[in-house]
């Protein structure tokens, strides 16, 4: 009987027993956790307050005036004290070193002329005052950059009417070179083309100058200077037609090389006959540089007793083609 107690106490003591290992077994892993989960929020926290410092980075485009695309990037810091810009991607843009107060909004822009093919990035590294470092970046779509921007708009030159003496001859001068093409119409016209990547004010590629009215202002009539008494060269005598009034056949020839050097012309010494070029009176029977790439020479008669016969004006232009130059490599001769 009292071995049954025995048993049934020493039973109870153990069950007893290791009731209290379990309890002090549960209260030591109980402040583990509570430790454990402790040490995680702190660490956590820290981990937030870090990642926590950052810039956000975004830009917007929009057509630039006279061609291209003026895009702005606004960079916004999300903390309350100040960061110092460490790297930069654009340093055209945001320079290293730039700052940005607390949870300040900057501004930033800069003007794109060539269309990008990929996204256009603005990358930014910062350093807080407290120490924290943190790498943002932003992107703008190729998409955003509009194909209608890439145009640039240029005035249409202003062409000079050249109109000398006599009736029906006032044409253009010389079109000023730019961006643009010009062409001559049989009517007098000219049509000037911009080129690509150009416009005229109001969005046109193409404007035609009407032909320029003549003023008709009659020209002066020459002198007559009575030439000075010699034996003339014997020649063949000029037609005579009625009332003594002699036929004259002028001409006049051009050189046009390449390079504009050696651009020249030259009247046919001829009695009875007037060269003119703007307005001038020309040396015959010589050589004459060629002062711009269009040369008009007119031929008049020196008085009433002649008559030009045959062609009175020539328009000559004169190419600006490059001459060739020499070869780069020396040819093969043959000798070893």
């Amino acid at each position: 009987m009292s071995s049954s107690r025995e048993r049934q106490d020493l039973a109870a003591g153990g069950a007893a027993g290791t009731d209290v290992r379990r309890l002090r077994v549960h209260r030591g892993v109980s402040r583990v956790v509570t430790l454990v989960l402790a040490v995680g929020f702190a660490v956590v926290g820290v981990a937030g307050a870090a990642s926590a410092h950052h810039n956000t980075i975004t830009g917007t485009v929009t057509c630039k005036t006279g061609g291209g695309w003026s895009v702005a990037w606004k960079v916004v810091n999300s903390e309350q004290i100040t960061e110092t810009i460490t790297a930069s991607n654009r340093t055209n843009v945001v320079p290293v070193g730039t700052q940005l107060t607390a949870a300040q909004t900057r501004t930033f822009t800069e003007t794109v002329t060539t269309k990008p093919t990929a996204p256009l990035k603005l990358e930014l590294s910062a350093r807080w005052s407290n120490g924290t470092t943190a790498t943002n970046s932003g992107s703008i779509p190729v998409s955003s950059f509009a194909d209608g921007c890439n145009m640039t708009t240029v005035d249409a030159p202003s062409i000079p009417v050249v109109d000398e003496c006599g009736p029906g001859n006032a044409h253009y001068g010389q079109v000023p070179s730019g961006p643009w093409t010009s062409t001559t119409n049989p009517d007098g016209s000219v049509t000037v083309t911009a080129t690509p990547g150009h416009q005229f004010p109001g969005g046109q590629t193409s404007i035609t100058y009407p032909a320029p009215a003549d003023s008709n202002q009659p020209c002066p009539t020459p002198p007559v200077v009575e030439p000075p008494v010699v034996t003339p060269p014997v020649v063949t005598p000029p037609e005579v037609l009625p009332a003594e009034v002699r036929a004259v056949k002028p001409r006049a020839r051009k050189i046009d090389k390449c390079g504009t050097r050696s651009d020249l012309y030259k009247v046919v010494k001829r009695s009875g006959v007037v060269y003119k070029s703007n307005g001038k009176v020309l040396r015959q029977g010589v050589w004459l540089k060629a002062n711009g790439p269009k040369v008009v020479v007119r031929a008049v008669a020196a008085d009433d007793t002649f008559r030009i016969q045959g062609k009175r004006v020539w328009r000559m232009t004169f190419k600006t083609r490059r001459c060739a130059g020499a070869p780069q490599i020396a040819p093969n001769t043959g000798a070893r």
